[in-house]
């Protein structure tokens, strides 16, 4: 599926990746998971993807298991 992002550094106009033209219309160019794109937006608001919270001595990540790696090519 695609994303429009805007704001927070990201270059205007800019496409990245490629869908597959017909069905079932996977990325077959620069695919990005959730987690990434997760990353990649707390990296736009100035938060590290590794940032942990200890809650009742349990770690709690901004992204999935701390992992996520932000996108910088969309970045001005």
């Amino acid at each position: 599926s695609s994303i429009a992002m805007f704001g927070g550094g990201i270059k205007k106009g800019f496409l990245y990746g490629k869908t597959a033209p017909e069905r079932p219309c996977l990325a077959i160019e620069n695919p990005v998971s959730v987690t990434d794109v997760h990353a990649t937006i707390f990296h736009a608001m100035g938060i590290s993807p590794k940032t942990v919270f200890e809650i009742e001595n349990r770690p709690f990540y901004a992204t999935q298991d701390g992992k996520g790696e932000p996108v910088r090519a969309l970045f001005a």
